[in-house]
């Protein structure tokens, strides 16, 4: 592929990608500010719905950060009631939502399905189906890149 073709296609992936995550964001704006909570403790609470009982040293491992910056985002969210700790054995436990949470997380993620599911009748349901194999495609790289290191 030519040089120019890949600048191009990196330039078009840029933009894209900025402006639907700048969309995303907006769309559960209101339920961040609502519970006094971060895009990324919104995310958190999702992996938990996602994969309850997950300890916080995984969740360093699949977000690729510092076991303290995760720590940080837990504490939060158990001070203001939106997950729990369970105590799994002496020496670790492991992170579910509460009901709480749990509520909230739907309500975000009710926000996302709205915008979304927009953009998928409109791009229809074979381009859209490409556009997530390819997307589970680069995210299977970034995965064996980030083993290789």
């Amino acid at each position: 592929m030519e040089l120019d073709s890949v600048k191009s296609l990196i330039s078009a992936y840029e933009d894209v990608s900025i402006y639907t995550s700048n969309r995303v964001h907006e769309a559960v704006e209101g339920v961040i500010k609502t519970h006094g909570i971060t895009f990324e403790q919104l995310c958190l609470l999702r992996m938990l719905e996602k994969k309850p009982g997950i300890s916080p040293i995984q969740i360093a491992n699949l977000l690729d950060i510092n076991k303290s910056g995760v720590s940080i985002r837990v504490s939060r969210l158990v001070d203001k009631g939106y997950i729990e700790k369970r105590m799994i054995d002496n020496r670790s436990f492991g992170l579910y939502t509460t009901r709480t949470g749990r509520s909230i997380f739907l309500e975000g993620e009710r926000k996302i399905h709205d915008l979304v599911g927009k953009w998928i009748e409109e791009v229809g349901e074979q381009d859209s189906k490409e556009f997530v194999r390819i997307y589970l495609k680069i995210n299977e790289i970034i995965m064996r890149q980030k083993e290789k290191k």
